[in-house]
């Protein structure tokens, strides 16, 4: 096994200590080391949300395989993973100091016995480790600078994705829960601060192993991420703005930001989320 690149990759929350780390990973098809739609949607969410706190990070990359196959086939194909990985990141901006190792490690350290289909998914996989060795800024301060700001950023363009954070609803519903209104009026602020901004709401959901949406339980229709990324949109036209500046669309459990299952309370809510993609500004 070769040591495959130096690069750098984006994140989750990370408190600011004087080394933590988290992980990260994305999933091949069998036999098959390219990016599919589910596995680029991911590293795409993690790169829009996440690139601020790039500066201060270090990675380690680890790619794996399932069980089929002879030792030294799964060597190379793990590596070929870890190489995409890898080109990936690097086209998009990744500094290739900030990634320590990265390495194929075929079929070894499997998470399971790889007995099933599902099993073996699981292992055809590139671990991400992410080290914070610093006082990084924090993902709260981010959160501080207003949706305003944001949009002002001359680095938000045409096709940005923000994620709305704190627009949370009753469970298995469409319905806001309170605490989501300074973020719903932050929202609308903006909308009328920018009166060329055009949006498109989008939707997410958590906690199910298909791609689907999700039975919203007040109508016991399959569409719970469009339900709720409609909320978000109905609010906006209820409040004024015009209905040619926003549209929505449901994503399902199609794009999260953290595989199924969801490990902690703060991967469900991170993949239970809605976002806005800037169509016009």
């Amino acid at each position: 096994m070769k040591i495959l690149l130096p690069g750098w990759l984006l994140l989750f929350t990370i408190p600011c200590l004087s080394q933590t780390k988290e992980s990260f990973s994305v999933y091949f098809d069998f036999d098959s080391y390219a990016l599919n739609q589910k596995a680029a949607w991911q590293l795409d969410s993690f790169w829009r949300n996440n690139k601020a706190l790039h500066l201060s990070l270090e990675y380690e990359i680890k790619g794996y395989c399932d069980n089929r196959g002879t030792e030294s086939y799964n060597d190379v194909l793990s590596e070929k993973r870890v190489a995409t990985v890898k080109n990936y990141l690097l086209k998009h901006g990744v500094n290739i100091e900030f990634i320590m190792s990265a390495l194929g490690f075929g079929k070894s350290s499997p998470v399971n016995e790889n007995k099933t289909e599902t099993e073996r998914q699981l292992n055809r996989r590139v671990d991400i480790i992410i080290i914070n060795n610093t006082d990084a800024p924090s993902t709260v301060e981010e959160e501080k600078t207003s949706l305003i700001q944001r949009i002002a950023d001359s680095a938000i363009t045409a096709g940005t994705n923000i994620i709305l954070r704190n627009i949370n609803f009753v469970g298995g519903l469409h319905d806001f829960l309170p605490e989501s209104q300074p973020m719903l009026k932050e929202l609308l602020e903006a909308m009328q601060t920018y009166p060329k901004l055009v949006i498109r709401v989008e939707g997410h959901i958590c906690c199910q192993e298909f791609s689907g949406d999700g039975r919203d339980g007040s109508t016991g229709l399959n569409n719970l991420s469009e339900a709720r990324a409609k909320a978000v949109m109905d609010y906006l036209l209820e409040n004024g703005i015009e209905a040619n500046r926003v549209s929505f669309m449901g994503f399902g459990h199609s794009a999260p930001i953290y595989p199924y299952p969801e490990q902690t309370e703060e991967e469900r809510i991170q993949n239970r989320r809605v976002e806005i993609k800037i169509i016009r500004k």
